[in-house]
């Protein structure tokens, strides 16, 4: 299965909504820039009760990966006429690959034309919706931030983490493995 990449974002931990960019050369901490980008990160609600808050973890969230296809979903959901890349925290949006979300954690996403030649994330699994996304869309398109983790369950793309790094352009092709 294959797809395309056709935008990218990284959301700088000093701004309050993603910035779009024409390519990201990914490193082994992710997308350098974005507030998730780091090898490790600091453990929170969704890993209680394992680890108390606060404890150092491997960073499995460097990444948020979506299609075209479930923002749609979304946008129809909440009764919106689209949902524009981005507007969710998404760092890779790609056409082509609709059910993206459903894909198994541990999934190889290669990117370019050769698989790898370029660079490759594995899927953590389904990113799951929160309201701090919700108050991303309320802000863009003046819906309920309540309403959004309902429309977007099974629908938010996934995280993931670099395996091989290199640089990611609109346009690439991102081939699933």
């Amino acid at each position: 299965m294959t797809g395309r990449v056709i935008a990218l974002h990284v959301w700088s931990p000093d701004d309050t909504i993603p910035a779009p960019v024409d390519m990201i050369d990914l490193d082994w901490g992710g997308a350098p820039g974005d507030r998730h980008h780091g090898r490790t990160m600091r453990s929170g609600g969704r890993q209680y009760p394992l680890y108390s808050r606060g404890t150092e973890i491997h960073n499995y969230r460097q990444l948020s990966i979506i299609d075209t296809a479930e923002l749609d979903a979304i946008a129809q959901a909440l009764g919106l006429p689209e949902l524009a890349p981005g507007t969710i925290a998404d760092n890779i949006t790609t056409s082509g690959l609709p059910d993206l979300t459903s894909l198994p954690p541990m999934t190889r996403l290669a990117f370019g034309d050769s698989p790898g030649e370029g660079p490759v994330i594995i899927t953590g699994g389904e990113n799951d919706p929160c309201v701090i996304a919700g108050r991303m869309v309320a802000a863009r398109y003046g819906s309920r931030a309540e309403s959004f983790p309902k429309a977007a369950i099974h629908r938010r793309g996934l995280t993931g983490w670099v395996e091989h790094p290199g640089p990611v352009r609109i346009g690439d092709r991102v081939t699933v493995l």
